[in-house]
């Protein structure tokens, strides 16, 4: 057995172990997609799509944002709009909870069965008894999205149960959670958000400064909460919360079949925003005495309420504006390029481009320290090279079996002494 290690002939027998378990078992793992978006870093831009398992069958799928992305006409959402009561025709100006909850009523009357009200409902000293009306209207629709802006305060609030139910653990986030916005309060008071139900997303966040991405994320204790945009988009694509997978800096992918959103660090929309007309934008007065058919045919759900009052604040005309095109942004998965498949050979080509490696690791071996290890560096940057220049060309090679065939000779190389002359 000495004879065999001073020899260093196990040292190309393990190198070859090393690299063929490598080919084996390292394909479609955490490690095998950390090396694919490193190198894609290399001939592309984040925030980008990895998808696949970068198997034979299931290759490595690699999506760009889209310069220029297209507009779907079809994702534009209905919209009511509770703009000025130029002819009094509600009871109060705001309208007070029971006009909203006449509203409302309305939305049901017209066939809508899921809502999304992105204008804050809070009032200083509201009626009881219309409070009790808005609940009862609240509570007929089948799925229900409300808003309140979040801020980061000196004082923490527990977070509303509308607000956890549609948040994530921060465990189930892959990526650098650091860069995300912080908030821990709503900074309204009495804001009303509360059904059995409900699910809450935040307006705007008043702790950050005004931004032209609009924010999808922020930190809640150990959770994440979601923009109001978002969740709607989710709503109307009937996909639940908990089926949400977060990669920061790279998107966001809605449910097991997407769509998929590209974000940045800062969990913001990386994608460009592109004006989108709502399907309809019907003044919320018209819904008092409108006909049956005041909703066009088809439209999506949900029916959004939405806050253009000339009295509201800048940030709310702001997010009333641009709600139409994040929305559609998110659902109509057009800001990103069509997937760029990255193929793998079959076995056998794999195989001998392994063998061709750990043919030029075993002649190394025999060498002595200096240029053997001289000989291991060379042999690894053209392994990174081929596999850049494969990626280019549209193919995935199994680097990873072939450098732990390397380092496993290298590392050998180390702790056993040199071949006696």
């Amino acid at each position: 057995m000495t004879a065999l290690i001073q020899s260093r002939l196990f040292v190309p027998l393990l190198a070859v172990v090393a690299a063929v378990a490598g080919w084996h078992y390292l394909p479609g793992t955490v490690a095998d997609r950390l090396a694919f978006s490193s190198i894609a870093r290399a001939t592309a831009n984040p925030p980008f799509v990895i998808s696949g398992s970068g198997a034979v069958a299931d290759p490595w799928q690699l999506r760009t944002l889209e310069p220029r992305p297209q507009v779907d006409e079809k994702s534009g959402p209905l919209m009511v709009s509770l703009g000025d009561d130029l002819e009094g025709v509600f009871q109060s100006s705001p309208p007070s909870p029971i006009d909203v909850a006449v509203i409302l009523n309305n939305f049901h009357r017209l066939g809508a069965r899921n809502a999304a009200i992105s204008a804050v409902l809070a009032w200083d000293e509201p009626d009881p008894i219309s409070l009790v009306a808005l609940d009862q209207a609240l509570g007929k629709f089948d799925s229900l999205v409300m808003a309140a802006p979040l801020t980061r305060g000196a004082v923490a609030e527990t977070m509303p149960p509308s607000f956890r139910r549609a948040s994530i653990p921060q465990s189930e986030v892959i990526g650098d959670l650091n860069a995300l916005p912080l908030v821990n309060r709503v900074p309204l008071p009495g804001v009303i958000l509360e059904r059995e139900k409900s699910l809450a997303g935040f307006q705007v966040l008043e702790s950050e400064p005004a931004s032209d991405q609009a924010p999808l994320l922020a930190r809640w204790d150990d959770r994440l909460v979601l923009a109001f945009p978002l969740l709607t988009a989710m709503q109307s694509l009937g996909l639940p919360v908990d089926g949400l997978e977060v990669r920061l800096g790279e998107f966001l992918k809605l449910g097991p079949d997407g769509p998929y959103v590209p974000i940045d660090a800062f969990g913001r929309l990386a994608t460009a925003l592109v004006p989108v007309k709502p399907m309809g934008e019907i003044p919320a007065v018209e819904l008092i005495d409108g006909g049956d058919a005041l909703f066009p045919q088809n439209a999506p759900q949900p029916v959004i309420l939405r806050d253009d009052r000339s009295a509201a604040e800048a940030a709310t005309h702001s997010f009333s504006a641009s709600l139409p095109a994040i929305i559609a942004a998110i659902r109509s998965d057009t800001g990103m390029k069509a997937p760029r498949l990255f193929r793998r050979f079959t076995a056998s080509p794999e195989l001998v481009l392994v063998a061709l490696v750990l043919a030029v690791v075993a002649l190394l071996a025999r060498m002595p320290d200096f240029p053997r290890n001289t000989g291991y560096l060379a042999l690894t940057l053209f392994c990174f090279v081929a596999q850049l220049v494969a990626v280019w060309s549209g193919f995935w090679l199994p680097g990873l079996a072939a450098l732990g065939g390397i380092a496993t000779a290298f590392v050998l190389g180390v702790f056993t002494p040199d071949r006696d002359a």
